[in-house]
């Protein structure tokens, strides 16, 4: 009997929007017949009326899934997951990561976040990390899998075009707390001592909250004029500026994965990046890893970098064998046997 797979998803503009299409594309290589349910559950600048739409969203997808379709939810914490509960199809849900429970669980008698996990017949995990956040859930890791992303290796590849024409570090991401922007603009006070014109090129947007403290670090630390913001740049011209950077600053606290680490890698960008999981668990026990919380630490690694061209080619060398690991053809094959297909 062939496996009806439908993939249940949500239109973002982070990471994880990069991750679903990734995921989405390479399974219909692997499998031609993939139907794709899409919600888009933001279409307004008001919250409340937002979640209106998740919960319209959620009644209309029971509706729209057929009895006969093994289903992939690629966010547990969309509203729309709740929908699994009142389907009897076969489900599999990819987990990214744990910070807390979503808000409205608060409000759902009876039904918790762990009720909802566990309700799947298979969770796959995009890291090692984040199967060991499921077992303080008291999540049956029987059911469970680490199934890593991947990366486009004929797009992320090392470039020899420059966008831009000044001595950059790159961050790259949204600015939420969890990214660690205040020691990052700690660590470039810091380096601007021994590399007075070197820039910071913040890529990714952040929303109005987070930008603006953001912007409070980056005065507070006499950072206006090294700090360059350029929001949203094209996926294909992401090679180009992680292959002109002269690292990745990726210091972040708390990550399902950590794209950016693995494009940058492919790239042939030197990582500096967190001495905990899943980022230590991306680079490798050959790459040096920083505390994320000691800026002395981060610029001191910084510098060995940008001093030691050696040293650089190394990190250079390692991380571009270390990215071939992560593949989107791998990935969705590990997915299709993990459901069964």
């Amino acid at each position: 009997m062939t496996i009806k797979i439908c993939v249940i998803t949500e239109k973002r503009t982070d990471a994880i929007n990069i991750v679903n299409e990734a995921l989405i594309d390479n399974l219909r290589i692997q499998k031609k017949q993939i139907k794709v349910i899409s919600f888009n559950n933001k279409p307004f600048s008001l919250a409340s009326l937002n979640f209106l739409i998740e919960i319209i969203n959620t009644i209309r997808l029971i509706f729209l899934i057929d009895k006969e379709d093994t289903l992939l939810f690629t966010d547990p914490l969309s509203f729309n997951t709740l929908a699994s509960l009142f389907v009897h199809n076969k489900k599999y849900v990819v987990f990214y990561h744990y910070e807390k429970d979503p808000f409205y669980y608060k409000v759902l008698p009876s039904i918790s976040y762990s009720t909802v996990l566990n309700s799947f017949d298979g969770i796959m995990c995009i890291s090692k990390f984040t199967f060991s956040q499921l077992k303080t859930l008291h999540i049956n890791i029987e059911k469970c899998k680490v199934v890593y992303c991947g990366v486009d290796h004929k797009l992320f590849k090392p470039s020899l075009c420059r966008l831009f024409d000044y001595d950059y570090i790159l961050s790259v991401g949204s600015e939420e707390p969890r990214k660690n922007m205040k020691n990052i603009m700690k660590t470039m006070q810091i380096l601007r001592n021994d590399y007075p014109n070197i820039k910071l090129l913040k890529v990714g947007k952040a929303n109005d909250q987070n930008r603006k403290r953001t912007i409070s670090y980056v005065k507070k630390y006499g950072l206006s004029e090294c700090v360059i913001f350029t929001d949203y740049v094209e996926e294909a011209d992401l090679p180009k500026v992680y292959s002109g950077a002269q690292l990745l600053l990726f210091p972040s606290l708390l990550e399902g994965f950590g794209l950016p680490v693995v494009e940058a890698m492919s790239c042939g960008c030197p990582v500096v990046t967190s001495n905990i999981n899943p980022m230590k668990e991306l680079v490798g026990v050959e790459q040096k890893t920083v505390n994320p919380n000691k800026p002395i630490e981060m610029a001191a690694e910084c510098k060995k970098i940008l001093q030691n061209n050696k040293y650089r080619n190394t990190i250079i060398r390692n991380g571009l064998k270390r990215g071939k690991m992560f593949n989107w053809t791998t990935t969705a094959k590990e997915v299709l046997k993990f459901i069964g297909y």
